[in-house]
């Protein structure tokens, strides 16, 4: 059987899975890692029996969030499963209502400098690294950001049952149709096992110089939704198919995209020429000592 772990990080392994990551490349990848976007994943059609993906899809653009479930479908086999894990916006929306801010401090996006209504907020809308934001006039740039979206059950089925899934059902942490999927996401430091999404575990202080790595599936905790399903039919994707509002703000023009190519070539023109600077003033301070 071939498994695949969408979005679980380069420090993330179990025997027998391969993993897909977006996260720059800071060293040479194994063979079971991949480099590309759950939206865009260059992988085989019909290659996997298993995806699993944990606290992934929350930091997908709403305009790319269709194009990933096609690829979902596109990459599992007829009859594969899929088992998603999200934050809970059902959960979180009854905790704010009910003014449960301990609900809340178990996320590393926890804030409570505005009260509760804040913490509630960031875990739909969040600061991060995965996306940034420019002005509309692309002359100042505001920020990153992480969460993006958050998802109830009707809207991850609706979207599952669109884009070819069937079978759909909510589950609950480490109690997966499939026994291999029952391990909880944990990290091995040093030789020492913690779980992961657990009061002590934002106390760890992980250097990089440290034996670790992530390895299980479903983080025990109760704040989040999780859903499993299998691929019931080969969909094919159009951007016609989604639904109009993901495509409401949406610039597609030829203008727009020269814009965007140029500046890329221009960021990424940026960033050799700075390597290409350190490198140089590197070996000059080499040859200076020698």
């Amino acid at each position: 059987m071939k498994k695949i772990n969408i979005g679980g990080g380069y420090d993330w392994k179990v025997q027998g899975w391969h993993t897909l990551d977006n996260a720059p490349l800071k060293k040479k990848l194994n063979n079971y890692q991949f480099h590309g976007k759950c939206w865009d994943s260059n992988l085989k059609h019909n290659d996997y029996d298993i995806l699993f993906t944990s606290h992934t899809l929350e930091h997908v653009p709403h305009y790319r969030l269709e194009k990933t479930m096609y690829e979902f479908n596109r990459i599992l086999k007829l009859n594969g499963t899929i088992r998603i894990v999200v934050p809970s916006l059902q959960k979180a929306a009854m905790a704010y209502i009910k003014k449960n801010k301990n609900f809340f401090k178990n996320s590393a996006h926890y804030s409570d400098h505005m009260g509760v209504g804040a913490s509630f907020v960031r875990l739909i809308v969040s600061p991060g690294s995965q996306s940034i934001l420019f002005s509309r006039e692309m002359d100042e740039y505001f920020g990153g950001y992480a969460h993006l979206n958050a998802f109830d059950f009707q809207m991850l089925k609706t979207l599952l049952e669109k884009w070819g899934f069937g079978n759909i059902r909510e589950s609950v942490p480490g109690k997966s149709k499939l026994k291999e999927l029952r391990d909880y996401q944990h990290i091995i430091l040093n030789g020492k096992k913690y779980l992961t999404g657990q009061p002590n575990f934002n106390k760890l202080n992980i250097k990089e110089t440290d034996d670790f790595y992530f390895s299980g599936f479903d983080k025990k905790r109760s704040d989040q939704l999780i859903v499993e399903a299998e691929k019931k039919k080969q969909v094919k994707y159009s951007i016609n198919k989604e639904f109009n509002f993901y495509n409401k703000g949406r610039d597609l023009s030829i203008i727009f995209m020269i814009k965007i190519y140029l500046f890329r070539f221009i960021s990424y023109f940026i960033d050799n020429l700075y390597l290409l600077f350190k490198f140089f003033k590197i070996t000059n301070i080499v040859k200076t000592i020698l």
